[in-house]
């Protein structure tokens, strides 16, 4: 037969309990809303540090194409000079991937977008009511160079594979020949 202890646990009142380090008793809720509320100091640190953070992102983003040229160029160059699928392909994606790229960089810089300081007075804001890309167009021309670097890699390999016509060799089909200046005896005999 099982054994039953029936007991109960004393609660100590609370006041004997001390609260634990760093928490705050509950305050009403005109108490904490008011504490709640930054100074405009705080509130203007946070948006230049958000500002700061973004502007750091979006030079991250403008020179991401940078960081990949040395992958790229050591991949090109264990794809051979040879025409195959293998290498064809590669100087596909090098030279597509800058193009949509360059097309798709306002997408890319979307979510970098300084917003407008929140102390701004209402007219400001109906002013700036959409945030602007001037602040990122520094960074969005360094991402179109190395954009344009990434484009350049892919056309110098086409370049030593030989698929770039840049000889006139490769033009000869579109010339045109002219007529000889001179006669020969012989063709002038058959004319008449």
């Amino acid at each position: 037969m099982p054994i039953r202890l029936n007991y109960t646990l004393a609660h100590p009142p609370k006041a004997s309990i001390p609260d634990p380090p760093g928490y705050l008793p509950p305050k009403t809720a005109k108490e904490l809303s008011r504490a709640q509320a930054p100074s405009a100091d705080v509130v203007a640190k946070q948006h230049r540090k958000s500002t700061d953070l973004k502007m750091r992102r979006a030079w991250d983003l403008a020179l991401s194409p940078a960081k990949t040229l040395p992958m790229q160029a050591v991949m090109l160059y264990f794809s051979g000079s040879g025409i195959q699928i293998f290498s064809l392909g590669m100087i596909f994606m090098l030279l597509t991937q800058p193009i949509t790229a360059v097309f798709n960089i306002f997408k890319a810089f979307e979510a970098l977008r300084p917003t407008p300081p929140p102390n701004a007075s209402k007219k400001d804001k109906a002013v700036v009511a959409e945030p602007s890309y001037i602040p990122l167009a520094v960074p969005m021309i360094m991402f179109v160079l190395c954009q344009g670097l990434v484009l350049a890699l892919g056309l110098y390999k086409c370049s030593t594979m030989g698929i770039l016509p840049t000889g006139t060799s490769d033009w000869l089909q579109f010339e045109t020949r002219s007529d000889p200046p001179e006669w020969s005896a012989a063709q002038l005999s058959s004319l008449g």
